[in-house]
Formats: C-alpha cells, structure tokens, sequence
C-alpha cells in the first residue's frame, strides 16, 4: 500500500515484535531481479512482506460492495536463527490477516482479522508461487496467474476468481521502490493493477453473485520507512479510459510530504511509468473524525497530473470504513473505496479505485 510499508497497511512495523535490527535481514537493494511466479510467493529471509487485495464489486442485482484482503508477514528472528529452529512454539514467523467488506448503498464497513503460526498448523505460505493460508482464509494462484480468493468471518464472506487483464507491474527503479534516503529503507513492490473479478459475496445471510474489478499489491523489505516519516496517503485508481494510477504522499511529523513519494502510471497495454513526487499534487478537500479513534482523517481529495492535463476528484463512497486491527498489527488505518470524476488528458473521466490512509490515529512506529 503503499505499500504497504501497502500497501499498509497498517502494518507489522507496529507491533515491535522483531527482537533482531533489520540489518540482519536480507536489505531491498538495486539490481533485484524478479522471477515469476517465485516472487508472488514468500520471502522469508525479509523482514515484512504482504499482500494485499481489493476491489470494487456489484451484485447481479445492482447492490455495490467494496472489500479488502491483506495477507501480512514478519520475522522474528533473522534467516538461519537456530532458535527459532529449534521449536513450532518459537515464533519465527508470524502471520496476520485483515478482511473487510463494505456495503456502498447501506453505508456499512466490517472489518475481521486473524493470526497464525506455521508451526501450529493454523496457516501456509510457499515461496514457489502465490499460495497463502491463515485458517479458512486463502489467496492462491494457478498456472494461469488465475487467482482465488475466500475469505469468510461474522456477516461477510467472498470466494472470488481475480483474472488478470495486464501483466504484473514492478514499481520503482532497478528493482526497488525507495521510501527514504539510506540504502535499503526501501520494498520490492510489484503490483496487479487490473483484475476482473467474479464469484460470490455474502452479507448478512444472503449470497450475491458479483463481478468488477480488483487490485492487487505484494511488497516485500526489511526497512522502509525514516525516522521523521510519520504514515501515508495511497491511492489505487482505476479509470475508465484503461489505465491505473498508483500514487502516495509519505507524510513527516510537520504534515508536509517527503521527497520519496512516489507513483506509477499505467498504461492501457500494461506498460508502467514511474512517478516522481513533481509529477503530482493531492490535496485534500475535506476531513472526518472516526467516532470511534477519534482519529481525523483528510476525506475526499483532488488529485492533479499536469503532463496528463488531468485532475481528478476523488470521493469516498462513505466516510466510516476505518480499519481497528487491535488483536494483529495493532494499527488504526483507514481504507475505503472511492469514485473517480473530473478530467484526464482534457477529456471527461470516471473510475473507481480504493484509498489507504495510515498514521492519523498516533505516529506509525516501527520499533
């Protein structure tokens, strides 16, 4: 989600698990070379690593739904650890996920997570290719990069065929995506920015048959973020017109954004164009205090592209989709879908997309 850093999320930075420096772990470093499908699998020898789902979907009977699916991992122990090898009860690697389902028209958002170690038995991860499970929640991709999801929890449930309509997307430059200034506080982040989506999603007791379309994001680091960076806003925008925009401001403790934000345009065929933060301006139009966090979120934003004679307005379906994920990361994010209007290489545009919000609710920390 950002990635996490997602894309997010959000994420396993926050729980101050790690009892190692990330220096142990193998660094995201230039010259990385992906290998597919291996690196839509784990990697074990980086600190964090996710997963991360969502997408926008409508009922054969026209009721809108929004959900999210995000699979986390973090280490415990550097590669190679003869502790954490010692015994299932040692905690190498710890899992985590987050589900949620919003409901456009009722204005309702739900949110589950859960966690698991390997050695329990209460979840899997290959490092061979996308296949991921934590209880009865599962992501897995076939050899046709057709992916699967389900996911079932309290009110809500999918089961879901992602089919990809372009070809995964690496953000950055040389194989890394860099969030601050020293070598390694960066992720290897690549992306499904455009998958058609169909299957099933139940609600309070009664199954739609649903289709749209997903995003995906995978990153994987060891150490990311600066000490004066304090969260960030992302976006995962699909447009009408065929492309996607992936676009972030990390944000420091005076509210202004850090000159690694970041972006990737993506063209009709597929082909993705890196993003520097001149490249755009994302300005916030409103804000929302969750009644909840107390948190105050930005809400609602306007988003401009001069070389792309572009400024789209960015509206939240609703305002209450905030994430409260106390029994796993222990962050308080928001993250919601959204609709797109306004202008795009001077013509009419509309799309969909979702938006991450981290680091309102108190100062992101990755101790």
């Amino acid at each position: 989600m950002l990635c996490r850093a997602r894309r997010l999320f959000i994420t396993v930075f926050a729980l101050g698990m790690s009892v190692v420096l990330a220096g142990e772990f193998t660094r995201a470093l230039p010259g990385y070379r992906y290998q597919f499908p291996r690196d839509h699998g784990q990697h074990p020898d980086f600190r964090t690593e996710w997963w991360y789902f969502v997408g926008n979907v409508r009922s054969d009977a026209g009721a809108r739904f929004g959900y999210e699916l995000t699979f986390f991992r973090t280490a415990t122990t550097p590669p190679g650890d003869p502790v954490a090898n010692k015994s299932p009860l040692v905690a190498g690697q710890i899992y985590f996920a987050h589900f949620a389902i919003s409901t456009i028209e009722r204005e309702t958002h739900r949110s589950w997570e859960r966690i698991g170690r390997v050695g329990f038995g209460q979840c899997s991860a290959s490092e061979e290719g996308l296949d991921l499970r934590i209880g009865p929640w599962r992501a897995v991709m076939d050899a046709d990069e057709t992916i699967t999801l389900r996911a079932e929890a309290g009110a809500g449930a999918i089961n879901l065929r992602l089919d990809p309509a372009k070809p995964p997307v690496i953000h950055g430059a040389d194989g890394v995506h860099q969030k601050a200034a020293d070598p390694g506080q960066a992720s290897h982040y690549v992306s499904f920015t455009r998958l058609a989506t169909s299957g099933t999603l139940q609600w309070e007791g009664e199954t739609h048959r649903v289709e749209g379309g997903s995003w995906m994001d995978h990153e994987f680091g060891s150490d990311q973020l600066g000490e004066e960076e304090v969260g960030w806003d992302w976006f995962a925008l699909q447009l009408e017109t065929g492309e996607e925009l992936m676009v972030y401001q990390i944000r420091r403790a005076d509210g202004s954004a850090a000159p690694f934000s970041a972006g990737t345009l993506v063209a009709p065929d597929g082909a993705g164009r890196s993003l520097r933060a001149s490249d755009y301006q994302i300005e916030p139009t409103g804000q929302w205090q969750s009644p909840e966090s107390g948190a105050v979120y930005p809400m609602g934003w306007i988003v401009t592209l001069p070389a792309q004679q572009a400024r789209l307005t960015i509206t939240p379906a609703f305002e209450a989709q905030e994430m409260q994920t106390t029994r796993t990361t222990g962050t308080t994010y928001w993250e919601g879908t959204v609709t797109i209007t306004g202008q795009w290489r001077d013509q009419p545009a509309e799309g969909q997309g979702y938006v991450e919000l981290v680091g309102y609710s108190g100062r992101f920390s990755k101790l």
